[in-house]
């Protein structure tokens, strides 16, 4: 396997990166990866991915759970469970940042479709862009939505889209500052960027540390925290208006941790663990598993 270093920060472009922590990949290889720190600014990143070329090897999750089909197991009922009950929120929170009931949305990394539809059945105009084609195939046959390749984001207009969602996409993308350049480029003057990320300073990534399942590496490649992601945007031209935590990922994150850790009744125990930092997310919001930030464009 041919390895691709990430040898200067992508926030500050500081060299001289420390070691953060020693993760593995539970999902599929077993491969241990190094996450590096910046000095400077303090950016986490794993070093050494996988070529982005080679990143399907990773990428084998159950093909049901997907493609959206009711998966088997307790942890990816769960899973299941909580990604359908999100679609409300998310659609909320595109509608109650942007001003808007209506309007063009570009929805990048779109995966099954799921997201991208309920927003077309709320009367919004939606582009989406997925690399793989079973997703896109999927798509295609279950809601008649089609969606684009990656390479044919080039080809949109600038200043077409009013919103951009990323739901959990931006910590796999291998060139962060150019499709941060992207965007804003796409961006209409008084669009928003919303992003999902993992939070390396959540309750749960404090206590499980390198078991934590959002660090999910090779696949994660950055790991951010509200400071270091809002620094990001902000070199690219774009303000942090507003965050919120996703509420239900602690349950599912911290069920996953449990498993990696190997501990008898892991599904219990995630539970637990999970409703603990759901608690202390509800009165410091910025301890979420993950969070939502929404950014606007720069005059």
């Amino acid at each position: 396997m041919i390895y691709q270093d990430f040898n200067s920060c992508p926030l500050c472009g500081a060299y001289g990166q420390m070691p953060y922590a020693d993760c593995t990949d539970f999902t599929v290889s077993r491969e241990s990866y190094i996450l590096m720190r910046c000095p400077e600014c303090g950016m986490v990143y794993t070093s050494n991915p996988p070529k982005e070329c080679d990143t399907s090897k990773y990428d084998k999750l159950d093909l049901k759970l997907k493609l959206g089909d009711s998966p088997a197991g307790l942890i990816h009922k769960l899973y299941y469970y909580i990604r359908l009950r999100m679609l409300s929120r998310k659609a909320h929170i595109v509608e109650s940042q942007s001003y808007r009931t209506g309007g063009s949305l570009l929805n990048y990394g779109a995966k099954t479709g799921y997201f991208s539809h309920k927003m077309e059945r709320r009367g919004w105009k939606v582009t989406s862009i997925e690399k793989y084609h079973e997703e896109r195939l999927f798509s295609l046959e279950m809601f008649h939505h089609r969606m684009f390749d990656v390479p044919e984001m080039d080809r949109l207009h600038p200043e077409t889209f009013d919103v951009i969602t990323l739901w959990h996409v931006f910590e796999h993308c291998y060139d962060p500052n150019g499709l941060l350049d992207k965007f804003y480029k796409l961006l209409r003057p008084t669009g928003i960027l919303i992003m999902a990320c993992p939070n390396i300073r959540s309750t749960d990534a404090m206590h499980y540390g390198p078991y934590w399942a959002a660090y999910d590496v090779p696949r994660h490649l950055w790991h951010f925290n509200t400071t270091s992601l809002s620094e990001l945007a902000h070199k690219h031209g774009f303000t942090l208006m507003h965050r919120e935590r996703m509420p239900f990922d602690c349950f599912y994150i911290s069920i996953l941790s449990e498993k990696h850790k190997r501990h008898k009744m892991a599904f219990l125990r995630g539970i637990l663990y999970g409703f603990h930092c759901w608690l202390v997310s509800l009165a410091h919001p910025d301890s979420s598993s993950s969070m939502v930030y929404v950014f606007r464009k720069r005059q």
